[in-house]
């Protein structure tokens, strides 16, 4: 049987899957996808669908970091990941794979510092459960130097502020083990928290959970807004039948975490579990997803409304695509690009892949 690491190395023999593009193709949509047969690439597409990329993974990808500059991405293997692979965008080559740290373990997000010389990985220490962010040189081949506890368990998804020098961390709360991927052995005790990080130093600057009453919404995933508010979405890990709030918002300098008032039809369609979060390029619209629901729920952020819902079968993916509207994927293969104000959407077919499917993301390469 041929091992992760094997694969890895034939695959950067082989790199370059797609012939070099003439000249960038802008915006490129980046997401992972698996086939029928087990087999699991990173796609990278431009918005007429027309492919850049699709390098075979050795398991299930997850999310991708961008560097702010364009030069390479990352995508992250699913959590419990021991790898992460470092790709050249333009070129359509993977560069080189990145082991987990021993003892540790990718959760399958990332990002860059603002410069792009480091990369931040959200990362969960074996022995403890502990959540870290693990600190990559991205100028001296992605070597490891250092890591910071992120005061949690289960870091998910990192973003890098605006200011450039404060990282904000999703902890999910959740404890697991790499022997046992999909099992919770903690939804009794659990505390999920929302997490600002000096960038530089690791110090934590700020922590919030959410109230008590609440402590089984994993806070997973997490967008940035104009204004500097962070979206959330979250998963929650108590009885099926609750009915509990999924998106939430913290604006600068408040207190604590704001739970979105979603209509209960609409929170019930969701099923307990949002799988992706996103904002509109223009900053007007939010939307979320939830692929247990089959809906994409979006929101009106500047007069706090919802906007609308739609329905789409197992979607997750979720990146925004120009203006006010948003580019949606699902595990059946479509990839849907949908304007939320005027209700037009439109169906993107990306070239030789029918049969695709989608993963959990869909990061923008601007």
């Amino acid at each position: 049987m041929q091992t992760r690491r094997a694969f890895l190395a034939g695959l950067l023999a082989t790199a370059c899957i797609q012939p070099a593009a003439a000249e960038p193709r802008r915006p490129l949509y980046l997401s992972g996808r698996g086939e029928a047969s087990g087999a699991n690439f990173a796609t990278g597409f431009d918005a007429a669908g027309r492919l850049a990329f699709d390098l075979p993974l050795p398991t299930r990808g997850h999310a991708f970091a961008v560097h702010p500059a364009g030069a390479e991405v990352v995508i992250f293997a699913r959590r419990p990941g021991d790898y992460a692979l470092v790709i050249d965008p333009e070129r359509g080559r993977a560069v080189r794979s990145v082991p987990a740290a021993t003892g540790r373990w990718f959760n399958g997000h990332g990002a860059y510092a603002a410069d792009g010389s480091l990369l931040y990985a959200t990362e969960t220490r074996a022995v403890d459960g502990q959540g870290v962010i693990g600190i990559y040189d991205a100028t001296r081949g992605h070597r490891r130097i250092g890591e910071a506890e992120t005061g949690g368990l289960d870091p998910h998804e990192v973003r890098l502020l605006a200011d450039g020098r404060t990282l904000v961390v999703a902890n999910g709360g959740l404890l697991t083990h790499a022997d046992a991927p999909r099992l919770k052995f903690n939804i009794d005790s659990m505390r999920p928290s929302l997490v600002w990080m000096e960038a530089a130093t690791g110090r934590r600057v700020r922590q919030l959970q959410p109230p008590p009453a609440l402590h089984q919404l994993s806070i997973r995933h997490l967008a940035l807004a104009g204004d500097g508010s962070v979206l959330v979405a979250m998963q929650y890990e108590g009885p099926r039948d609750d009915l509990v709030p999924l998106v939430a918002r913290h604006r600068p300098d408040s207190p604590g975490i704001e739970m979105l008032d979603l209509p209960e039809e609409v929170l019930a369609g969701l099923d307990g579990y949002c799988g992706s979060v996103a904002v509109a390029a223009d900053g007007t619209t939010l939307a979320v997803s939830s692929p247990r629901g089959g809906r994409v729920v979006f929101w009106e952020l500047a007069e706090d409304r919802l906007l609308g819902v739609l329905k789409l079968d197992d979607g997750c993916g979720i990146a925004p695509a120009g203006d006010g509207a948003f580019l949606l994927s699902n595990g059946f293969g479509r990839i849907l690009r949908s304007d939320p104000v005027t209700g037009r959407g439109a169906r993107l077919a990306v070239d030789s892949l029918p049969g695709a499917r989608w993963d959990n993301h869909i990061a923008v390469l601007a």
